[in-house]
């Protein structure tokens, strides 16, 4: 589903992503027509695992669960819960590798998808921009390692 025009979700996607704050206006504009807006339902699956989808998902708002199947036959176990602010599903724009786990709108969620096709089509016409928006989403996933961490120091 089309939420809105691509520049109206670029500028939102400006504002409300911190991981954004180092493109200015023009660098925003020449992003809007690399991005799909997405809406999910409740228990709509953005992907499942073994997927060879090629996109990241920008997590506008709403939740997203990820699940892996484990060795006993239909069962999987919750791996995250992603909301505001995450992006999911980075290594998809880096390889062909399968999805390795199932992600489940948890309640509607609206999403930015950049399709591994546009990523290359920005990095290739605005190389300076593509190492910009990958500055970004390695800091979202820096931020997401650091949390990490610090969840698993606090178990000892």
């Amino acid at each position: 589903m089309i939420l809105a025009t691509p520049d109206d979700q670029c500028l939102r996607m400006k504002r409300e992503f911190r991981f954004f704050h180092f493109l200015d206006e023009q660098d925003v504009s020449l992003l809007s027509p690399y991005f799909e807006c997405r809406k999910l339902q409740q228990g709509d699956n953005l992907w499942l695992e073994g997927d060879r989808s090629s996109f990241v998902a920008f997590i506008v708002d709403g939740r997203i669960e990820t699940k892996k199947e484990t060795e006993f036959r239909g069962k999987q176990v919750v791996v995250g819960v992603y909301s505001h602010e995450s992006l999911i599903g980075i290594v998809s724009i880096l390889s062909n590798e399968p999805r390795p786990v199932t992600a489940t709108a948890l309640e509607e969620s609206h999403l930015l998808l950049l399709h591994k096709a546009k990523f290359d089509e920005i990095n290739q016409n605005y190389p300076e921009l593509g190492g910009k928006l990958m500055k970004g989403m390695l800091f979202c996933l820096s931020m997401r390692l650091r949390q990490s961490y610090e969840r698993l120091a606090s178990i000892f």
